[in-house]
């Protein structure tokens, strides 16, 4: 009976998500190159920091985010809202050519990343904790803008295992997933595919709330180093 009613559940899941289209995440590949990407917006960290360099540029005959970081750390993000149920599936694309040998994905003062790809949710922010609030707090007194309930973010990581998850120093609600890992694949372009839902349960052990917003960040301000990355398009999807 149980089984019975979870599979029930989940078709009328699938079936919502049919009924209405996918969420929409501007591409890089419509975009003119050289032009600021339309829909995506530029978001400083703080006034101290140094912003990462994002232009549009052509590589390998299609138009892709380029992302060229000196010391600096900046995000660029597309503001949305969708049911992670609906559409759990994450696609994307990245190449790094110049990684970050330095970073440490586990160590605060040395934790850059060439690329990540970040997701944001909502939830009830009561429930964090007083370390967590000012975390937020913090973040919006520093660039104008808190920090949502969760972050999930898809990294390439520094001295740490493929598939492992890394909890923030900053603050408990930003977990670094690794889908790659220090120089292995440089210079080429890699494709994923994650469940937003598995992911989230993993990561937070609770069910994820409404996605929120969708991120990319090149960041190399703490080892004040220099890397250069591309960003192919992102979508979501219903389940498969």
């Amino acid at each position: 009976m149980k089984a019975a009613i979870g599979v029930l559940c989940a078709a009328m899941i699938a079936g919502a998500a049919f009924a209405q289209s996918a969420p929409e995440i501007p591409r890089f590949s419509a975009m003119q190159a050289g032009a600021p990407p339309p829909g995506w917006q530029h978001v400083p960290l703080s006034r101290s920091k140094k912003e990462t360099e994002y232009t549009t540029v052509v590589d390998e005959g299609v138009v892709v985010l380029k992302a060229a970081s000196r010391g600096s750390a900046s995000i660029m993000a597309f503001r949305t809202e969708f049911d992670p149920r609906a559409f759990p599936l994450l696609s994307w694309r990245w190449k790094v050519t110049q990684g970050i040998p330095g970073a440490e994905t586990q160590n605060r003062s040395r934790e850059d990343a060439p690329v990540r790809v970040m997701v944001s949710f909502s939830g009830d922010t009561s429930k964090l904790s007083v370390f967590d609030r000012a975390a937020s707090s913090f973040a919006q007194s520093a660039s104008g803008q808190a920090l949502p309930y969760a972050e999930l973010m898809y990294v390439w990581g520094g001295k740490v295992a493929v598939d492992s998850i890394t909890t923030s120093s900053l603050t408990s609600r930003i977990r670094m997933l690794a889908v790659a890992a220090d120089e292995q694949g440089l210079g080429r372009w890699h494709t994923y595919t994650r469940n937003l839902v598995e992911d989230f349960r993993r990561a937070f052990g609770e069910e994820p709330g409404r996605v929120t917003a969708v991120k990319l960040m090149s960041d190399t301000d703490n080892t004040n180093s220099i890397s250069e990355a591309f960003y192919g398009d992102i979508s979501v999807a219903p389940p498969r």
